[in-house]
């Protein structure tokens, strides 16, 4: 995958964060998932999902979208559409 075509979240390094990767690997193919230390780089190629339910499953408790993903969240590649289902984060330009 080019980094040009990655799209994800740029997370601060928590348990929860760790969590939104493992269920973004799950949910994406080609992830890519850079630790710098203090925050985790997420890229997957164009379009990168993230749903509450598997966000849920992986956790093994209820998670608030919008609200607990923007806490870890400090930047993101690419256009996020962020609903109380989920997260998508694409290339500009790239269809829904």
């Amino acid at each position: 995958m080019s980094s040009a075509d990655g799209v994800g979240p740029v997370l601060h390094t928590t348990p929860f964060a760790r969590s939104v990767v493992s269920t973004i690997r799950d949910e994406n193919d080609g992830v890519v998932v850079h630790d710098e230390g203090a925050y985790l780089r997420v890229l997957a190629p164009r379009v990168c999902r993230l749903s509450r339910t598997g966000l849920e499953a992986t956790t093994g408790s209820s998670v608030r979208f919008p609200g607990e993903l923007e806490v870890v969240m400090s930047s993101f590649t690419g256009v996020m559409h962020l609903t109380e289902d989920g997260a998508v984060w694409r290339l500009a330009g790239e269809p829904s």
